[in-house]
């Protein structure tokens, strides 16, 4: 039997939509989803920031380059110099990150899978338009024989190319796809194949409504639990181990 309380739930939406309360209420929409999820990143970081081994909050002038640091402090803490990892990397851009891991990682059996559709944002993302960030459907100009750049969405591009993945190897996922259905979408589909061990690292971790939120949803929805690593750029970029 409904309980006094779901009576008033069940009329009070009946009554919404009959008078279609999106009308009158429609703009309190996005800056309402914004400060929520504001508030739950910060409850988040507030609960979880004594677990980064390192970390440099407060920074009063992050610098997006500066997330080699982090990816340099995770490869010493990880001995990731010359182990044979697979990386996968969603969000490759001008890659300035894939560059620097085929660089510091030595292994001739590590194999870089490196996914974007090379022609920028497929969708507007905050102040950034379509397109954003395009490199006309070029690769960018890596000399790395272990590197495979798959070119499209990664919902048509990553269930084919997973069968040629070595999961065995430690996995190194890097999610910098910025928009929240490009950080989710990979994060779905490899959480069966993810070990103990392997590493997750989020390019805009500090973005409430995107990255965190697909962060969030992976780790409630899949049971997965993450342990916090590192952390640069007041946690716009931060590192992640499977437990």
């Amino acid at each position: 039997m409904a309980t006094t309380k779901t009576r008033f739930y069940r009329f009070f939406k009946g009554t919404f939509f009959r008078f279609q309360g999106h009308r009158f209420l429609g703009f309190v929409v996005t800056p309402f989803r914004f400060v929520a999820g504001l508030v739950q990143l910060s409850r988040w970081l507030h609960k979880n920031r004594s677990k980064f081994q390192f970390n440099d909050f407060y920074n009063p002038r992050p610098d997006h380059p500066e997330r080699l640091k982090l990816y340099k402090d995770v490869l010493d803490l990880e001995g990731l110099d010359t182990t044979a990892i697979s990386y996968l990397e969603f969000g490759v851009g001008r890659g300035n990150s894939l560059r620097w891991w085929s660089t510091n990682n030595t292994s001739t059996d590590t194999r870089f899978y490196a996914f974007d559709t090379f022609e920028g944002l497929p969708d507007d993302w905050g102040a950034y338009k379509a397109g954003t960030f395009s490199l006309g459907g070029k690769f960018p100009d890596i000399d790395d024989q272990r590197i495979n750049f798959v070119k499209g969405l990664f919902q048509d591009t990553l269930m084919k190319q997973l069968p040629e993945v070595d999961f065995k190897q430690r996995v190194v996922l890097h999610i910098d796809g910025d928009m929240y259905t490009s950080a989710m979408y990979p994060l779905a589909m490899l959480h069966s194949y993810l070990k103990p061990g392997d590493l997750i690292f989020f390019d805009e971790f500090a973005v409430p409504l995107h990255e965190f939120r697909a962060f969030v949803d992976f780790t409630e929805s899949f049971k997965v639990k993450l342990e916090p690593v590192g952390a640069i750029n007041n946690y716009l970029q931060a590192a992640f181990r499977v437990v």
